[in-house]
């Protein structure tokens, strides 16, 4: 109650207190006063009676405010004399929330559950057969990818699901999967074909009926050309050539020469790779080329020798065809800088060649788990997608690593994480909307699930621009067990 404020020496009437009470007090006045036959109101004038009034309004005050007429006013905190110990608290007459500490954990926000018709993308690749484990590698990071994005909310509120077909290696399947997507699965973006003669295949259907697409494994320069809707994540044979070339003027070759497997992407691998030797300052001596079913490519790899190269390029991204030119290579004798692409990644190298791998070179995007990286130097996004494709609760440490499982593949991930972006930018699935936020993509290597800068412009459909590569050179542990480090970027 506000009648009465603390003081030292006890309770004091407040201005405002009269006024307050006044009606009571004329009330009382009238119960005391004489009234005349005339109306006139008579007060007392004994000093007897003016002592008693007095006395009698001082306990109906002190009453009123103390007494039994309502709770008990408590002073507030400020008002009171501070004690010598502790400060007094304030006792709120009604519960209120209390503010929490500046330390306490902030509250997990609420996220909510996607809903509605789900958003398809359509992955086709090879789920059999001598690559079918691209297929499943490429499914893996994928669904991977899908799950980090439905966990989040979905996609403009809808959930994102997956819709996965084996094209078996067959292009006309390739073909009648990549209509299916387009036609009865509605998809909103496909990410495939997985080889550069299926893309091309491919090519015009996707391309009519303006559907995003994404190609993780596919590094042919023809499967962009003429290709408005159709974006890379993977590096190109162009960037190949182009960082193979480089680092080996800086190692010290000056004549490079190659063994390369005859089909459409090896003659992209001869037409780019000349002209990138020589920009390095080196001469380019030639090539001998093999056929898919050749069991033996010594004579290919002799003839290469004769030409003086001191450098061997590999001119082949399958791990069987590879180890032919790499054991070829070292059973002549020949003790060349061996060079390549992915086929000269596969963990099964070792067991396929043996010895014959120490040293070998090949370029790469980051593959900072396999290479033996510490947890702490991987850029947080591909550590996340790692941990998510592996199944892991935390990186174990390099020497621990089980590199035979590693199921990912991190291009195909960078695929639906550029795609997903763009779409949350767009506001909207409508395929030109999208395309020209995707063609402003500029994601750094930390956010990245693939470690790497992602750049995309209306002129350059390329995720991958130079200098954004790694190369790895294999190594024979103290084991017996071969596992490739980082030599630079």
């Amino acid at each position: 109650m506000d009648t009465y404020k603390p003081s030292i020496g006890g309770l004091r009437l407040r201005n405002d207190l009269q006024v307050a009470h006044y009606p009571a007090i004329i009330a009382m006045r009238s119960d005391r006063s004489i009234i005349s036959e005339k109306g006139e109101v008579v007060m007392a004038t004994s000093r007897l009676w003016m002592k008693l009034m007095a006395l009698g309004l001082l306990c109906m005050l002190i009453t009123s405010c103390a007494g039994g007429r309502g709770p008990v006013a408590q002073p507030t905190a400020t008002s009171a004399p501070a004690p010598t110990a502790a400060p007094a608290q304030p006792q709120p007459t009604t519960a209120v929330e209390q503010p929490q500490p500046t330390n306490a954990p902030a509250a997990t926000p609420t996220i909510a559950q996607p809903s509605g018709e789900p958003i398809k993308i359509g992955l086709v690749s090879p789920f059999s057969g001598p690559l079918g484990i691209l297929g499943q590698w490429m499914q893996i990071s994928a669904q991977a990818e899908v799950e980090r994005i439905n966990a989040e909310g979905g996609l403009l509120g809808r959930p994102v699901v997956l819709v996965a077909r084996d094209d078996e290696l067959n292009p006309a399947k390739t073909v009648e999967i990549v209509r299916e997507f387009i036609e009865r699965e509605k998809v909103s973006m496909i990410i495939g074909p997985s080889l550069t003669a299926f893309a091309l295949a491919t090519k015009d259907l996707v391309t009519q009926n303006k559907t995003i697409q994404f190609l993780p494994t596919v590094s042919g320069m023809a499967a962009l050309k003429d290709a408005p809707y159709t974006f890379r994540t993977l590096e190109s044979i162009q960037l190949q050539m182009n960082e193979i070339a480089r680092y080996l003027g800086s190692s010290g070759a000056t004549k490079v020469g190659m063994v390369v497997l005859d089909d459409a992407t090896g003659a992209e691998y001869i037409a780019l790779l000349p002209e990138a030797v020589k920009t390095a300052g080196m001469t380019y001596v030639g090539h001998e080329l093999f056929r898919n079913d050749d069991q033996d490519l010594t004579t290919q790899v002799l003839k290469v020798r004769e030409l003086g190269a001191d450098a061997l390029v590999v001119g082949t991204g399958n791990s069987a065809q590879a180890a032919k030119v790499i054991i070829a290579a070292r059973q002549i004798g020949w003790n060349v800088t061996l060079i390549g692409v992915s086929g000269l990644e596969s963990t099964l190298l070792g067991q396929l060649v043996g010895d014959a791998l120490d040293s070998v070179v090949f370029v790469n995007t980051f593959r900072g788990y396999q290479a033996g990286i510490p947890e702490a130097d991987m850029p947080a996004g591909y550590m996340r997608h790692i941990k998510a494709a592996l199944k892991l609760d935390t990186i174990p440490l390099p020497d621990q690593r089980d590199l035979s499982r590693v199921g990912m593949s991190t291009s195909t991930a960078d695929a639906i994480y550029i795609w997903a972006e763009a779409v949350k930018r767009a506001g909207t699935l409508d395929s030109d909307a999208v395309k020209a936020e995707i063609e402003k993509t500029n994601i750094p290597e930390d956010e990245s699930p693939s470690g790497g800068n992602l750049i995309i412009s209306a002129e350059n459909h390329e995720a991958y621009r130079e200098g954004s590569l790694f190369f790895y050179q294999w190594r024979k542990l103290d084991n017996g067990q071969f596992r490739y480090t980082t030599v630079t970027r």
